[in-house]
C-alpha cells in the first residue's frame, strides 16, 4: 500500500520524517545514510509540484532546466553540470553521463516518433486498458559503463485506468532531500506530456495520480541537518504558501513533437549559468501556465 500525499511538498515532509525515525543506519558506497526500503508513496494531484520549505531552498528554474535537459537527450553535463555539481561528480572522460533518462525515451535522430515513448502512445491508443505501456531506463550495459553513475530509475509505467492516466515509476535508489523532489518533478512533467498526446483521443480523459517506488530511499549524512530543519518548519504548508502560489502545469499544445518542432529542449551549446538561466525562464513562458 502506498503512502498517499495530495502533493510533492507533502511527501517530502512525510517521507523524511519516516527515514528519520524508522530507517536503518548504513554505509553505501563510502557514505553513511539512514535508508528505508521498498517504500510506495503515491501523489494525488502531479501538477502540485513546489517545495516551499525555507530550508530546502528548492528552485523551480533548475528543476525545469533538468526536465528540459533530459528533453534534449544530450548525455554531456557541459550546461547542466553549471546549475547542480552533482552531474561533474558522477560524469566519464568525455563529460557525459548514463543518466539523461531523455536518452532512453525519445528518438533524438529524427522527427518520427520511433521511440519508447512513440511505442507508448501507439499502444495505448490502441488498447486503454494495456499493461505494457512501459519505458525501460536501468539497462544491462550501464553495470559495465561509468560506475560513478548507473540510472538510479529502473523503469517508468502508464496506465489508463476509470478514464485517467497514472503514471508509475519504479526507482533502485533515491536520495530523497535532492533527487527524490527534482526527480518526481521531471516525472510528472513527462505524465503530463503523455496526458497531452492521449486527450486528442480520449477527450474526456483526465490526468491521474503518480506512484513512485524506491527500493532504497535515504538520507546521507550531509543532509541530516536540512532534513531536521524541514522538519522544525512543520507538516502545514499553508504559512509559507502565498496567494501567487501556481501549479506547475503544461499547455495543451506541449508534446514531445512541438518541443522538437521548436527546439524548446536544452540547448547543446556550451552556455553560461546565466545564458542557462536566461533559456528556462524565457521558454518556460511556453511551455507552463
Amino acid at each position: 500500500m502506498a503512502n498517499t500525499y495530495q502533493n510533492l511538498n507533502q511527501a517530502l515532509y512525510g517521507e523524511i520524517d519516516n527515514v528519520i525515525h524508522c530507517g536503518l543506519d548504513v554505509n553505501s558506497r563510502g557514505s553513511h545514510q539512514k535508508e528505508v526500503l521498498y517504500r510506495n508513496i503515491k501523489i494525488v494531484d502531479p501538477t502540485d509540484l513546489l517545495i516551499v520549505y525555507p530550508s530546502r531552498k528548492f528552485s523551480g528554474i533548475y528543476a525545469k532546466a533538468e526536465w528540459l535537459w533530459y528533453l534534449s537527450g544530450n548525455r554531456s553535463v557541459t550546461n547542466i553540470g553549471k546549475l547542480a555539481v552533482i552531474w561533474d561528480m558522477i560524469k566519464d572522460i568525455n563529460c557525459e553521463v548514463e543518466s539523461n533518462y531523455g536518452e532512453y525515451l525519445f528518438d533524438h535522430t529524427t522527427k518520427t516518433s520511433s521511440s519508447q515513448w512513440g511505442w507508448i502512445i501507439k499502444e495505448l491508443k490502441r488498447d486503454p486498458d494495456s499493461r505494457r505501456a512501459t519505458v525501460a531506463i536501468n539497462q544491462p550495459q550501464h553495470k559495465g559503463k561509468n560506475a560513478l553513475d548507473i540510472p538510479c530509475t529502473q523503469y517508468m509505467q502508464f496506465f489508463m485506468r476509470e478514464n485517467k492516466l497514472h503514471l508509475g515509476v519504479c526507482m533502485r535508489s533515491n536520495d530523497i532531500v535532492y533527487g527524490f523532489c527534482n526527480d518526481v518533478f521531471t516525472f510528472c512533467l513527462f505524465q503530463q506530456m503523455m496526458y497531452n498526446e492521449l486527450r486528442k483521443k480520449y477527450k474526456d480523459l483526465e490526468l491521474g495520480n503518480y506512484f513512485h517506488h524506491a527500493g532504497s530511499l535515504h538520507i546521507y549524512d550531509k543532509h541530516f541537518k536540512m532534513a531536521n530543519n524541514i522538519l522544525k518548519e512543520g507538516f502545514t504548508e499553508n504559512h509559507y504558501y502565498s496567494e501567487s502560489h501556481k501549479k506547475v502545469e503544461l499547455f495543451k499544445k506541449v508534446i514531445y513533437t512541438y518541443i522538437y518542432n521548436q527546439r524548446l529542449y536544452l540547448p547543446t551549446d556550451d552556455l553560461s549559468k546565466e545564458e542557462i538561466r536566461n533559456f528556462v525562464f524565457t521558454i518556460s513562458k511556453k511551455l507552463f501556465k
